[in-house]
């Protein structure tokens, strides 16, 4: 009886890569995922970041009126 699930789909290249690593990949598509994916978190970073800002300048210091 044959295993079910996709043909293409073999043990992971070593334990410690990614899991959708594929060896058909070439060093300059992995560098390009791996400085895809730095940018996308520097610039997850860079809104919450901003967002924080946002937060604590509209605030103006009306933290302690709370309303009770």
């Amino acid at each position: 009886m044959s295993e079910v699930g996709p043909p293409d789909v073999g043990p992971p290249d070593s334990e410690f890569g990614p899991p959708d690593f594929k060896s058909s990949d070439t060093l300059a598509q992995a560098k390009a995922r791996r400085l895809r994916s730095i940018a996308i978190a520097v610039a997850l970073g860079v809104f919450v970041i901003l967002v924080f800002i946002v937060t604590i300048v509209r605030m103006k210091g009306h933290v302690a009126d709370i309303g009770f």
